[in-house]
């Protein structure tokens, strides 16, 4: 990818030198001497014109065969490793950088979805009305978004109809849960949410607490866009990527949830690696 930019640059430049050579030889027209250097310098940059052009057809051709080789052995790889495993893919209302491509690449891996999208910022845990609806389903007075979260993330890893705050959330439209039955537990989590371009700090609570329970907790983000949650993420002590949309971002995100060594894989300045080594069987 990086060589074929290379090459579109130079194609940029030598239509740039040309151009400048043709006006500066517009202006000694009828000296003989630069006429002849002016043609020569024409035919020269004709010359390496068809020599980036070639290569820039070979560079696309290769490139197109890297993605469908890069694209089989991800599809390959990723089979069955999500098997019977249940994920939170927790967002937020209004646009959602990497929800579409984290679904499918669980799903691709065999793994089952639950999607949860944050009504509002932080839960809303400021305001009295959401501090009395917790603190009525958990029996508790209301405690920070910490306490909120573990609460969250002890009703979506265990079966059953019984998710007193999960279901006074969802009456109170503060969440919006599809995907959870009464039969589903969670087993991970990834963290997508980040309204108005910035980490989401009650979605960064909630996969915290999963971590804080051994279970996978993974802040993504796509190459496009940076939320800022890869990097909040991490700091908190989570796994993170931002390749989300990517080969290599479906492989980073199957791996982490599958058992690779936690870490913030992807193309940041934080990142410790591109992606994971491959876990074991």
């Amino acid at each position: 990818m990086y060589n074929l930019r290379y090459h579109i640059a130079s194609l940029v430049g030598v239509f740039l030198a040309l151009a400048i050579g043709l006006v500066l030889g517009g202006l000694v027209v009828g000296q003989g001497t630069l006429e002849s250097q002016q043609a020569s310098l024409v035919e020269g940059l004709r010359k390496e014109f068809a020599t980036l052009r070639t290569e820039n057809q070979m560079l696309s051709t290769q490139n197109d065969v890297l993605s469908e080789y890069s694209k089989m052995m991800t599809d390959s790889w990723v089979a069955g490793r999500l098997n019977g495993r249940t994920t939170v893919l927790l967002t937020n209302a209004g646009r959602s950088d990497g929800l579409k491509a984290s679904t499918e690449a669980i799903r691709a891996a065999g793994g089952t979805v639950v999607t949860v999208t944050l009504g509002e910022d932080g839960l809303d845990l400021a305001s009295s009305e959401i501090q009395s609806i917790v603190a009525s389903a958990t029996g508790e007075p209301a405690g920070s978004a910490e306490k909120t979260a573990a609460v969250l993330q002890a009703e979506w890893t265990s079966t059953g109809d019984v998710r007193p705050l999960s279901d006074a959330l969802v009456e109170a439209g503060i969440l919006d849960i599809e995907g959870l039955s009464s039969g589903t537990a969670a087993s991970g989590i990834v963290d997508l949410a980040a309204p108005d371009a910035e980490p989401d700090e009650a979605a960064l609570a909630i996969a915290r607490s999963f971590a804080d329970e051994g279970l996978p907790a993974v802040g993504g983000q796509t190459l496009l866009r940076d939320t800022g949650v890869a990097v909040a993420s991490a700091s908190a002590g989570m796994s993170a990527l931002d390749t989300l949309g990517t080969d290599i971002g479906a492989y980073t995100l199957v791996a982490l949830l599958s058992g690779a060594t936690p870490g913030y894989y992807g193309q940041g300045e934080a990142a410790t690696a591109a992606y994971p080594q491959l876990p074991q069987p």
